[in-house]
């Protein structure tokens, strides 16, 4: 793969200012976000507000997130920008995308452009503010990015460029969809329009990393589209169910997410059938069962 190096000065100068600057304590605040903000922390976070707190902020937060995913990733293959610490020889990785891996394979670390920490730190803070119209919470959530985005460059695994980007391309879509969303009357054709274009991106980009993500969106399109057709569960009505789904989806979660792949084998076909039929179960099957483990069922 053709991989390309590019970047203003300003960036590399920001980022060794910042590297030779800040405190040892701040690149260690830096790395307990690198390690929250996550693909599964994040699908889980949004899993359960779909399932035992708003299912309409769960659809929303979830589609943003599997869109932005694809985005990302199919942008990132295609660019094969390199990262800031193997652009530059002055500048430090602090802590690598993957910790315990070769920081200079970029097959398993990723590329540079965007930052996908950035677009899921977006899609965390921004996501529901901007989809209700809460003008306070959006600026909270802008500060939120930003800090997000500032401990990428810090840790040397981004550029600047990188974060604008991500932030940029994960707030359109979020603001795409929040226009979209509510007027769609018929939701199917929206999840279709998801999977055909996700797929249809398989033909230029038909790298195993983009294909997770495909994956990781078909499960998505495919879960709220039989969800509403067959299963079309409500709110929980009382604390007590929502903390008995929430428990429920945490097993699940578990059960699918890491003992699965755990005995299966990590390899790039359980990833992927992982990504997708799991989500499929977690967001269509599970609610199955919220008339028999709901009180009011």
């Amino acid at each position: 793969m053709f991989e390309t190096v590019f970047y203003f000065p300003w960036e590399v100068s920001l980022i060794i200012f910042l590297q030779s600057s800040l405190p040892g304590f701040v690149f260690g605040f830096f790395e307990i976000i690198a390690d929250v903000i996550t693909k599964n922390v994040l699908a889980l976070l949004f899993i359960l507000i779909y399932l035992a707190y708003n299912k309409d902020w769960g659809k929303f937060t979830l589609l943003s997130l599997g869109v932005a995913g694809v985005c990302c990733e199919f942008v990132k293959v295609t660019v094969a920008r390199l990262r800031p610490y193997a652009a530059v020889d002055t500048i430090k990785c602090i802590r690598a995308n993957v910790p315990d891996q070769n920081p200079l394979d970029f097959k398993i670390q990723g590329y540079s452009l965007p930052s996908g920490h950035t677009m899921m730190a977006t899609n965390l803070f921004l996501a529901i503010p901007i989809y209700v119209r809460n003008i306070q919470y959006i600026v909270i959530g802008l500060v939120g990015v930003l800090i997000v985005a500032l401990s990428r460059v810090g840790l040397g695994v981004h550029f600047p460029t990188d974060t604008i980007v991500g932030f940029i391309i994960a707030l359109a879509i979020i603001l795409i969809l929040s226009r979209i969303y509510d007027k769609i009357e018929n939701r199917a054709y929206l999840y279709l329009t998801i999977i055909a274009l996700s797929l249809a991106g398989v033909l230029f980009c038909p790298e195993i990393s983009y294909i997770k993500y495909v994956a990781l969106a078909l499960g998505i399109s495919l879960g709220f589209l039989v969800e509403e057709k067959y299963v079309n569960f409500e709110n929980p009505k009382s604390r007590r169910d929502a903390i008995v789904r929430i428990a429920g989806a945490v097993i699940l979660f578990i059960l699918l997410f890491v003992l699965i792949p755990k005995f299966a084998g990590n390899t790039d076909l359980v990833k992927c059938i992982v990504h997708s039929l799991c989500t499929f179960i977690m967001l269509a099957i599970y609610p199955l069962a919220f008339k028999k483990i709901d009180r009011d069922g």
